[in-house]
């Protein structure tokens, strides 16, 4: 009798591990509290329109096997993801210089402040330095470029002050770019379907049973280990013990609306992505995923993101690591109360910021521990 996986979360990490535990002989079933498949990429429409409702989500890698199992299921469609910043030079001005982002030198030398700008970024240290986030930044581009793109977002963004956030992330969120390269990732591959990545996930999951609608929590851990042989959750760990609020997460609210427009081509934002840092403006950014889809329909949805939702799609990444010390006692705390083996994988269990292909990856590398302790 092959022995049997539950797994928590039908979101990537979720549905890779299933898919992977599944064609090595393991018997798994998929649980998912939502209705549906996906989790935080899912998209949906708006009188047939494509939106994401839980922001941009662009799939892209360097990593050969991620991007050859997503091309097994139907990812492919090539696309390079390009965003603008709306900047205001100063708090007098009405309007808006429109700017890549990450910020081009050779734009920025158009700037009536560029020699301001120059001088600053000649007095930059060799390499970029500092714990918190603001001095990371400061540190990388200049205190001027960092009012311009970073301290007004990032203050509503996170809903705290930058030097109260940790520098660890900011190596792979921030830029300043000398070449020209107005791609927002450098990665090999990057891929956006034209109908999002719904059918993508579906298939992964295709021969896999799943039940949606369901919530699992550790009080059903007993109950599981009747009918499985290990469990994986891939849910925030706080929420799975029932006590929501000991972590902490930032979420936002897509704020989404229906144009028509009487080209079927046409959108009404200059890019999918455009930064709004400016205080003056409530939300963090617009999104318009019909310049990535590319989609003909006679409207398009324009989003405005707006954060501090009470939701989880961001953790918290504070200097002192609170929230993830906590997250490593809850994984303590479970593992110590389940009556079978556990397993964590993906952004939630391991309170994470972490991309598409990072959630294959943890799903891939999961299947492998899952069946190594199958094994034993």
């Amino acid at each position: 009798m092959p022995q049997r996986v539950a797994i928590v979360g039908a979101g990537w990490t979720g549905a890779v591990t299933a898919r992977l535990l599944d064609e090595g002989g393991v018997s798994v079933e998929v649980f998912e509290r939502a209705a549906v498949v996906g989790g935080h990429s899912r998209v949906e429409t708006i009188n047939g329109v494509v939106y994401e409702p839980n922001g941009a989500h662009i799939f892209h890698t360097s990593d050969e096997e991620v991007a050859a199992f997503v091309k097994r299921f139907g990812m492919g469609r090539p696309y390079e993801h390009k965003v603008l910043t709306e900047v205001f030079l100063s708090d007098d001005d009405d309007e808006a210089w429109m700017l890549s982002w990450p910020p081009q030198v050779a734009e920025l030398e158009a700037l009536p402040i560029w020699s301001q700008i120059a001088r600053e970024l000649s007095e930059l240290p060799p390499e970029p330095h500092g714990d918190d986030f603001a001095t990371f930044a400061v540190s990388l581009m200049g205190p001027t470029l960092y009012r311009l793109f970073i301290e007004g977002y990032t203050v509503k963004q996170w809903g705290r002050q930058p030097s109260e956030l940790s520098s660890r992330f900011a190596p792979k969120r921030i830029d300043l770019r000398r070449d020209g390269n107005r791609r927002l990732f450098r990665d090999r591959y990057e891929f956006f379907e034209a109908e999002g990545v719904n059918e993508v996930i579906g298939a992964v999951l295709a021969d896999v049973p799943v039940t949606c609608g369901v919530t699992i929590l550790a009080d059903d851990l007993p109950e599981l280990a009747r009918r499985f042989d290990a469990v994986v959750i891939t849910a925030p760990l706080d929420d799975f013990l029932g006590r929501s609020g000991e972590l902490e997460w930032r979420g936002i609210t897509m704020r989404s609306t229906y144009h028509p427009v009487d080209d079927e081509g046409a959108t009404r934002t200059p890019a999918y992505v455009v930064n709004r840092p400016s205080l003056r403006v409530p939300y963090t950014r617009t999104v318009e995923t019909k310049h990535a889809t590319g989609q003909r329909a006679p409207g398009t949805v324009v989003s405005e993101e707006y954060p501090g939702a009470p939701a989880r799609h961001y953790p918290v990444p504070t200097v002192d690591r609170v929230n993830e010390r906590r997250n490593a006692e809850l994984k303590a705390e479970i593992e110590a109360g389940a009556p079978l083996p556990v397993l964590f994988a993906g952004r939630l269990a391991n309170y994470l910021y972490i991309n598409q292909d990072e959630a294959i990856s943890q799903g891939m590398a999961c299947a492998d521990r899952t069946a190594a302790l199958l094994a034993r």
